[in-house]
């Protein structure tokens, strides 16, 4: 059959659309259904897209690698910024295999848990038996073991704020005071000797790095806009938030026969005359329960207290009430002079968190010729002082 010359020819292939017997006899009768003709078979180009095997193999396996590689690139630029790049980049690389968050606050938890692994090694270290090490400073070694102790502390605290999104001001706060007890821990070494200080220092300058790292890494908050507030207000608004009104009422009330509120059966008694529970302020603190979250009363009745006392970090919310700072003294006479190290030399040491003490001197008497002699060392957080007052000559106050 001849074409319309308007149309274009057809393929060669042709089909034959042949036994129309096996159609309905209706259908094969009606010519509008099936001519009985030659129709051309357009065929339409078929687009084949051919896959080269290497990339095809790589498309299962490229956006992984890729996602690696670009958190490896990214972990990498960040740790630049760090004091100790090359562990920052070893700390965080371990991110990657253990499915941290890749955030920011992600990265300083890998860090801190880095800090506390490495400051754990130390332990066993600050023992003279262990360290090898000659005191030329009494305490030194007892000193970076109470410190790191607390550095510990700090650094589980850091990682639980982080972990908790708790305020960044606050891990800021922990790590700070972690570096403060490094440098601490190595003005009281300075002057030892033996074979066994370069590893030490070598240990403890290792350790440190990842707290170093931890604190560059931490993102800055705000600075919040505060109004100004003036010590000794009226209102008593000078108190910092974390001073609940109860302690505020203990800070304030006059009186060491108030009970302030708790149970009088509770409350211990300190009198060097014996009418009290306790002879000394160190028994009764000895005494008090270890890690408790609730405050522990100790009124310290007028006398003068010739003793050393240490508020360890594991006795907190310790509450010392005088009769006055008058009357009232703890009184002690370590110094440098004497061959202490100026940390050891607090007549009174508060380690424990969430301390408190009203109406109470705290006094070193060893004298202006014997150096660095402390009166009160505080190196706990949330610690408050009412009414006090510290006598000494040189570093009377250490905080």
């Amino acid at each position: 059959q001849d074409f319309p010359p308007h149309l274009p020819s057809p393929p060669r292939v042709q089909c034959r659309l042949q036994s129309l017997q096996t159609l309905p006899s209706s259908m094969a009768s009606s010519p509008s259904h099936l001519p009985s003709t030659t129709l051309p078979l357009v065929l339409l180009p078929l687009l084949l897209i051919a896959i080269p095997p290497s990339l095809s193999t790589a498309s299962s396996s490229s956006p992984s690698t890729t996602s690696t590689d670009a958190r490896l690139t990214a972990i990498r630029t960040l740790c630049r910024s760090t004091p100790h790049p090359d562990d920052c980049f070893d700390s965080l690389k371990l991110s990657i295999t253990i499915n941290i968050n890749p955030s920011i606050l992600g990265y300083v938890f890998q860090s801190l848990r880095s800090a506390i692994a490495e400051a754990a090694k130390l332990s066993d270290l600050f023992t003279p038996s262990s360290a090898g090490v000659v005191e030329k400073l009494r305490g030194s070694l007892q000193d970076c073991r109470e410190l790191h102790q607390s550095t510990l502390s700090c650094l589980e605290k850091s990682a639980s704020l982080v972990q908790s999104r708790g305020k960044l001001s606050d891990v800021r706060t922990q790590l700070s005071a972690a570096l403060t007890n490094r440098a601490t821990c190595l003005e009281g070494l300075a002057g030892a000797s033996g074979p066994g200080k370069p590893a030490l220092l070598a240990s403890v300058a290792a350790a440190y790095k990842h707290v170093t790292n931890s604190l560059s890494l931490l993102p800055k908050e705000a600075a919040p806009n505060h109004r100004r507030r003036h010590l000794g207000g009226a209102d008593g608004d000078w108190f910092p938030a974390w001073v609940s009104r109860r302690a505020r009422r203990l800070l304030q009330s006059g009186g060491g026969d108030d009970d302030h509120g708790y149970d009088p059966g509770s409350i211990l008694t300190v009198a060097g005359d014996g009418s009290g529970n306790f002879t000394t302020v160190g028994a009764a603190i000895a005494f008090a329960p270890n890690n408790s979250d609730d405050r522990t009363i100790i009124i310290v009745r007028a006398g003068t207290y010739q003793e050393n006392v240490e508020v360890p970090s594991n006795k907190t919310n310790i509450v010392l009430l005088g009769d006055g700072c008058d009357v009232t003294v703890i009184r002690a006479r370590r110094s440098a002079g004497d061959g202490w190290t100026t940390f050891r030399s607090a007549t009174v040491a508060v380690s424990g968190e969430g301390f408190l003490a009203r109406d109470i001197a705290f006094d070193n008497a060893a004298g202006a010729a014997k150096g660095q002699a402390v009166a009160l060392r505080v190196n706990a957080d949330l610690v408050a002082l009412y009414r006090c007052a510290m006598t000494g000559h040189q570093d009377t106050l250490y905080a």
